[in-house]
């Protein structure tokens, strides 16, 4: 009985202590700073809500806020497109991708002020190649070895501040930039 007790205790205390990966994702979800971006393609002009690694040096990562975040936060409002910065492995690359757009790997842009401004090409992320599908990796990138197609994209991240319209939505008429 005393052992039975006991192996329930340490179940109970095991559930209860984060694994160390869990720990490092609240850490890091606290330690995320609040900004926007304004992505413009050809199409449309959006105004979304980002989570950045750093305030003040958004070429050191930030990602499109959670849309169920976002709707909590702004009544029931979207992220119509979502943007990602990462840095790229053990590189001085950086990738960038763009849902719907495609993906490019190219060498960490630098901010200035808190704010990325940046034109970029995007290629699709997967391709047909002798009818079976593959994936674009980094590899293959840097080889040049790349999809037809591409997207073009500016883009400018603020991690220093939230655009309080942050999200919203503008139809253009013109090219992008």
């Amino acid at each position: 009985m005393r052992h039975r007790n006991l192996l329930a205790l340490m179940i109970g205390t095991a559930t209860l202590v984060p694994s160390s990966g869990e720990a490092q994702d609240n850490d890091r979800r606290r330690t995320l700073h609040e900004g926007s971006a304004v992505v413009i393609t050809d199409q449309a002009e959006y105004t979304i809500r980002i989570l950045c690694d750093d305030r003040g040096r958004p070429e050191l990562g930030f990602t499109t806020e959670a849309n169920r975040v976002t709707r909590a936060a702004t009544g029931g409002q979207s992220n119509m497109v979502s943007l990602r910065l990462r840095p790229w492995k053990d590189t001085e690359d950086v990738s960038i991708s763009l849902d719907g757009g495609g993906i490019a790997w190219i060498p960490r842009p630098t901010s200035a002020g808190g704010v990325l401004s940046l034109d970029v090409v995007l290629r699709p992320g997967t391709f047909f190649r002798d009818g079976q599908p593959v994936l674009v990796t980094y590899d293959m990138w840097k080889a040049g070895d790349i999809p037809d197609g591409e997207t073009r994209v500016h883009f400018e991240a603020n991690c220093a501040s939230r655009d309080p319209s942050a999200p919203s939505f503008r139809k253009r008429s013109g090219p992008a930039g």
